[in-house]
């Protein structure tokens, strides 16, 4: 199988399958794929759909019985310059543990999955194998429009339960922290046109909305214009590990795409898990509650209800901390609202520098690798060539003022 210059033998995917089977012989047929990267969204992997046809001979009763699977499979990306970036921050890497080695751990410590079941992972060639979550009727929600309350609800309820999780791995051997501890999307070994491209976007956010009729939005704009000159240097230090805070691991990317739910007949999530684990770091559970609520609840929900989703992730996290015996102390709710008011340039990071740009229409979207490698950061998207970015703004720059995240 060939997937963009990658060679994918058979015997990668008998080996995958075999581990499904092992009371019986996997000989493959036939295997066909296709691309699901999107070129905006997938900058750090490709990723592919494979149906694989085999058959399966039993050892006992020397019986063939024909087979056929869906496979998602993730490589590096193609481009240079994106595969570039993934290697110098050991992308692949730290997903391939988390996947292999974590969340395996944390299903068995709290009874659920978090993330798909990994069928096979290698880290020379670099891919993973994994179950298609579509096939169990798990989907993605439109990333433009974000989730409704009862989606976000239930997302804080799993990111406690992996939170907690990874509490119990941590007390039994805590070793474990050091594949993540210097991870995350802003972390030390990112690309310094990345911090660039995040002081010109915060910048233009903050000159564009000094023409704005809305006074508060005016008020806030010196405030950005000024945060944009330190905004990439304060959020490489978010990720800072202290001992002395309550510290969990922390999917990283925690937002719409990396989200699969399960809906019933009415459209109501009844059940979910995450994917895309490159970005996982070991520190305070703020990291993807910040990067969650400032990205992910639709217009409507947005910054209305987060008090309460905050109630639902501490009672959750302090209930599963309990029935799975840790020893560490529940975090209270002063302490995350601390820790939250600590790495609130995380808040504008997340919300107005990736949110925005994630709105833009897909034909004024710019290429990271474009950005990044030919112009060193010095965006020239204009996010608010989206109606729905200008709407959004109107209500986040305000509370984020108010809350005291440009200070």
């Amino acid at each position: 199988m060939e997937v963009k210059g990658w060679r994918i033998g058979e015997d990668v995917f008998e080996k995958a399958l075999q581990h499904q089977v092992p009371d019986g012989t996997v000989k493959i047929l036939e295997i066909t794929n296709h691309c699901l990267s999107e070129t905006e969204i997938n900058f750090f992997s490709d990723l592919f759909e494979a149906t694989v046809k085999y058959t399966i001979t039993s050892k006992n009763e020397k019986s063939q019985l024909n087979h056929s699977a869906s496979l998602i499979i993730k490589v590096e990306p193609s481009n240079e310059c994106s595969r570039a970036i993934l290697r110098q921050q050991d992308l692949f890497l730290t997903e391939l543990i988390v996947v292999r080695d974590v969340l395996p751990k944390i299903k068995e410590i709290i009874g659920r999955p978090i993330g798909p079941q990994l069928w096979y992972g290698c880290d020379n060639p670099p891919i993973l194998i994994m179950e298609n979550l579509l096939i169990r009727k798990f989907g993605m929600k439109c990333r433009r429009k974000g989730l409704p309350f009862e989606h976000c609800r239930l997302v804080m309820e799993l990111l406690a339960k992996f939170h907690a999780g990874s509490v119990a791995i941590y007390e039994k051997n805590p070793g474990f922290i050091e594949s993540f501890r210097d991870g995350g999307i802003v972390s030390t070994k990112c690309p310094a046109a990345f911090c660039r491209l995040m002081e010109v976007s915060l910048q233009r956010i903050g000159e564009a909305i000094q023409q704005w009729s809305d006074e508060k939005c005016i008020s806030a704009a010196p405030k950005l214009i000024k945060l944009a000159e330190t905004v990439g240097a304060r959020c490489c230090g978010v990720y800072e590990y202290d001992s002395n805070e309550f510290c969990v691991l922390n999917h990283g990317d925690c937002w719409v795409n990396n989200l699969m739910f399960k809906e019933n007949e009415k459209g109501q999530p009844v059940d979910l898990l995450m994917v895309d684990y490159q970005m996982a770091v070991y520190t305070s559970p703020v990291i993807d509650l910040l990067y969650f609520l400032n990205i992910c609840p639709e217009y409507t929900v947005k910054y209305d209800n987060d008090d309460y989703f905050l109630e639902v992730y501490l009672n959750t996290l302090n209930e599963t901390m309990a029935n799975i015996g840790c020893r560490r102390k529940p975090l209270t709710m002063q302490q995350l609202k601390e820790a939250i008011h600590k790495r609130r340039i995380y808040a504008v990071f997340s919300g107005l520098i990736l949110y925005l740009r994630m709105m833009a229409n897909k034909e004024d979207a710019e290429h990271f690798t474009k950005i990044l490698h030919k112009f060193a950061g010095e965006t020239r998207l204009n996010v608010f060539k989206n109606p729905e970015a200008v709407k959004l703004a109107q209500k986040m720059i305000p509370v984020m003022d108010e809350r005291g995240y440009f200070d």
